[in-house]
């Protein structure tokens, strides 16, 4: 039924499925760093599936998973311009040279357009075609309806000319608008209440996800409502969404459920869309495959047909997706700005085995083990020169190190990153210590401020324990008036030091520890307050006119991830900037990051920031994904920036059932796109890092200055009130460590924010 529909168009006659299979298999690529954001870990297997050609592999006559590649690559932030394949052939490369095929209709010609407007090309001289004419040219005006009129079809097209700004024919959206179903979707023929008995009679998913996106994208929002409702009556009981109710859930139909939810406006993870307390967003992300792929359940691998159809969904973009990117960044790029920020990490490892910081402090220690294996590689081989590792350290240290609930949070979270059990670390109960500074009555960790409590909840997340509610209660009640948590996690403080304000890195820190313990309510009064304190620049400070810093954009990157935000998407650009290229361009040569103010880069500091740039909240969720092979090594300091060990890319066919190919979208997506034509001139894609910015949302997107590193600027004063004792937290001391030497003396500067 449902699974030999998705067959239709695309079955071979006379070709079995193992020749069917070797037509999709897409070529391996070496393998590299393990990414930690879902949206780029599938992002990764893609480019591992990509083949000489530069195409990504998909079924016979498709273009979609390759242009959908590429739509991707620009919405996570990256420049689809360097989307190569091991052998140097680009994905515009290849959709250049088949124009011809990949424009062939208005459905074809829209889901291009969107891929030429995604690299910052031009849709009106795209390889010598007039895609936008092409499209406008299957259009009868007598019915409103591109080619066909089918769902995908109209909805293509209409996204396309969105994206090309062209304006859309009312007619267009009028079919659109006439063909909803009475019970609030649409079905894949685009036929109101269509009495055929087949089942493409019937309202859909993926039709009801694709139309809507095209609706609301054009700025008709009169069917959101009941095409919403209709929605949620397709929902699984475990939170994602078939092709049709009953079918069982499957990634791609959640993906584009999720994608149309955030088209009309909807938040995904409020409790409208969970079902027993799960998401749809978390339903998908279990679904990855530990090497980024996504299997069309009842197949026993990942398929790059099915897996090009959910990075949209996991960065909540819709069609047409937008995204901010400087020319020339990458997946490789950011992976060696991370690894290059490990290595100096690694070359300011003590004798001891530890990363300096303040006095009391573990956070440099510890957060260096959390995010080398987040990045790939095993916290347990950090080994000093001396021979001594990150670990030998914080077990002599243990008592010191979870010497309350806020450094015993964190030091669960390093254990949990290496494998250890948090239960039983150097002799000590890490959980039982953290549980012990709980007091029941009022929800507090210890003395309750944002870090401690933050840390704590973030530990027992970690742990797998249950976190009491009375403690996320606590965190929810001391949210200020304006959306933001201040460092003493007291709302609406009256005292005037600047402690009593609220300031990004308490904020991060919150919302973090809430959203990793799903209570998401707080997201959208948090989310905005942190717009009102981006910096010009697009970094982000302490406290809104303090200058940005790397720390406080590092955590407020974390931050987003956490809360499902897509840190490239145009709400966090700045001038066409993103907060993600500020940080990267604020890295020092030798990859350290000093404060603003300071002579050079600091381990205090530099610590804080490669989970920023691996776009992972805390706690990293290392229950669920395993991101290094154990024993897998940082290369030596000062040996070059050699890429970490990470999962193998291997080619995988596209789904099979039966005498078809079974896949729930593949069969709309996949009608649409193939070629052959002259190869377009590309850009180069050895510019270095940070040249440019290119906003997709802009079909001609020009180039502009890229900042340079930010200059010092001042420090934010320190504040007249109580002055906490330096704690153990990631953001949490009173001074930046200036690591300059200078006659041989360390200087300390004094500033106000947790390190």
């Amino acid at each position: 039924m449902l699974r030999a529909k998705r067959a239709l168009g695309i079955a071979i006659a006379g070709v079995s499925v193992a020749a069917m299979l070797l037509l999709v298999m897409g070529a391996s690529a070496p393998a590299g760093r393990a990414q930690v954001d879902p949206a780029s870990r599938a992002l990764q297997y893609l480019q591992g599936q990509q083949r000489s050609d530069g195409s990504v592999p998909g079924f016979p006559g498709s273009f979609a998973p390759t242009e959908l590649y590429a739509i991707s690559a620009a919405a996570a932030g990256y420049d689809p311009n360097t989307l190569r394949s091991p052998g140097g052939a680009s994905v515009f490369d290849y959709l250049a040279a088949n124009v011809s095929a990949a424009s062939a209709d208005a459905g074809k010609a829209g889901e291009l357009i969107q891929a030429a407007v995604a690299a910052g090309r031009d849709p009106q001289a795209f390889a010598g075609h007039d895609l936008v004419a092409g499209l406008l040219a299957g259009f009868a005006p007598a019915t409103g309806s591109f080619g066909d009129g089918e769902a995908f079809t109209q909805a293509l097209a209409v996204q396309g000319l969105v994206a090309a700004a062209t304006p859309v024919p009312a007619a267009a959206l009028g079919l659109l608008v006439q063909a909803q179903d009475s019970d609030g979707g649409w079905d894949y023929l685009d036929i109101k209440d269509d009495p055929n008995p087949n089942d493409f009679a019937s309202s859909d998913t993926n039709s009801t996800a694709m139309v809507l996106m095209a609706l609301d994208a054009a700025g008709e929002h009169g069917s959101d409502a009941s095409a919403l409702h209709w929605l949620r009556t397709q929902q699984s009981g475990d939170a994602g969404f078939p092709y049709q109710a009953g079918a069982g859930s499957d990634p791609d139909s959640t993906a584009l459920v999720l994608q149309a939810l955030a088209g009309a406006g909807q938040d995904p993870a409020a409790p409208a869309w969970a079902v027993a307390g799960h998401s749809p967003l978390a339903w998908l992300i279990a679904a990855q495959d530990q090497g980024g792929g996504f299997a069309y359940p009842g197949n026993p691998a990942p398929d790059p047909a099915t897996t090009s159809q959910v990075p949209l969904g996991l960065l909540s973009q819709p069609l047409p997706a937008t995204g901010v990117y400087s020319r020339g960044a990458s997946i490789a790029g950011e992976a060696r700005a991370t690894l290059r920020t490990l290595l100096y990490l690694q070359g300011q490892q003590g004798s001891d085995g530890s990363v300096p910081g303040f006095p009391g402090s573990f956070a440099p220690t510890e957060l260096y083990a959390i995010s080398a294996a987040a990045a790939g590689y095993d916290p347990n081989t950090l080994r000093s020169p001396g021979g001594a590792s990150v670990f030998d350290y914080l077990a002599a240290n243990v008592s010191a190190a979870s010497a309350d609930a806020g450094k015993a949070g964190e030091l669960i979270q390093a254990a949990v990153a290496a494998g250890r059990d948090p239960q039983a670390f150097a002799g000590h109960d890490l959980v039982a210590g953290l549980l012990a500074g709980f007091a029941p009555a009022t929800g507090s960790f210890g003395d309750g401020e944002a870090f401690t409590q933050a840390l704590a909840v973030q530990g027992l997340v970690a742990a797998a324990t249950p976190v009491p509610a009375a403690a996320l209660g606590l965190l929810v009640q001391a949210q200020d008036s304006d959306g933001g948590w201040d460092y003493l996690d007291i709302k609406d403080d009256p005292n005037p030091n600047d402690f009593a304000s609220s300031d990004t890195n308490s904020t991060a820190m919150v919302l973090m520890a809430l959203d990793a313990a799903g209570e998401h309510g707080s997201d959208a009064s948090a989310l905005h307050w942190l717009r009102t304190q981006q910096s010009g620049d697009a970094g982000f400070p302490y406290q809104a006119g303090a200058g940005s810093d790397p720390d406080s954009t590092a955590l407020v990157l974390q931050a987003l991830a956490g809360a499902g935000q897509d840190p490239a998407a145009p709400a966090w650009a700045v001038a066409g900037h993103s907060p993600l290229a500020w940080l990267i361009a604020a890295q020092d040569q030798g990859g350290g990051f000093a404060y603003p103010g300071n002579p050079a880069p600091d381990p205090a500091t530099t610590s804080q920031v490669p989970l920023g740039l691996e776009r992972v909240g805390l706690p990293v969720p290392f229950a669920q994904h395993r991101f290094y092979q154990p024993g897998a090594r940082l290369p030596r300091y000062g040996s070059g920036p050699t890429p970490p060990p990470g999962p193998t890319a291997r080619a995988t066919p596209s789904p099979t059932s039966g005498a078809g190919l079974d896949n729930p979208t593949a069969v709309p997506v996949a009608r649409h796109g193939s070629s052959s034509g002259a190869a377009e001139a590309q850009p180069s894609a050895e510019a270095s890092p940070i040249v440019g910015a290119v906003s997709a949302a802009s079909p001609t997107a020009a180039v502009s200055a890229e900042p340079p590193a930010p200059a010092p600027g001042p420090r934010p004063p320190l504040g007249t009130g109580r002055v906490p004792a330096a704690p153990a937290g990631l953001i949490y001391g009173l001074a930046a460590l200036g690591a300059a030497l200078a006659g041989g003396a360390l200087a300390l500067v004094l500033r106000r924010r947790r390190t």
